[in-house]
């Protein structure tokens, strides 16, 4: 399984390089996330992102987080990648966007053995500021399984935990 996060972590460094032509513009990004997961529950942590922006419309970007939740004591480190449709009104101070994405997730947890394994979602969000610095705030539906090895409490009865549930990030963007 080991071998997929190697994968996706070239695939998105891939990707951002591709992107990485004349004329367009890379960000940095910091953000809160909260994931509400069905077998889970609430899960809270923060992320970092790197974004390529080729044209006006379209951006690429490459994320890596840490979700902790705290009912199971288990650790999700996601490595991300997603492709967003911008949608610019007012210049670029105010940018509506859509999109989706995948990556791979991993679990770390004392009492619980999740498999790591791959999921994908769907996004909406909002970028507002200014030309170099900005704020966003996007939702998202995450649809992951992970397979469940040997468990504890509520999960010790489940083959899969459903992982799949509203996810919010919030944070700041630096363009570059």
């Amino acid at each position: 399984m080991r071998s997929y996060a190697g994968l996706m972590l070239l695939a998105v460094a891939s990707v951002l390089m591709a992107g990485c032509s004349a004329g367009s513009t890379a960000a940095f990004g910091l953000f809160g996330s909260y994931l509400d997961s069905d077998d889970l529950g609430d899960g809270y942590g923060g992320g970092v992102k790197l974004e390529v922006k080729p044209t006006d419309v379209l951006s690429v970007d490459g994320r890596a987080s840490w979700i902790y939740f705290e009912d199971f004591e288990i650790h999700m480190i996601p490595l991300e990648a997603a492709v967003r449709l911008n949608l610019p009104l007012l210049g670029e101070r105010i940018v509506p966007y859509v999109g989706a994405g995948g990556g791979y997730y991993f679990f770390e947890a004392d009492d619980v053995d999740l498999d790591d394994d791959v999921g994908y979602f769907p996004l909406v969000g909002l970028e507002v500021g200014f030309r170099r610095v900005a704020i966003f705030g996007e939702a998202r539906w995450l649809f992951l399984e992970a397979d469940v090895d040997s468990a504890i409490d509520e999960l010790e009865n489940l083959d899969d935990a459903d992982v799949d549930g509203l996810g919010i990030n919030v944070g700041l963007i630096f363009r570059f």
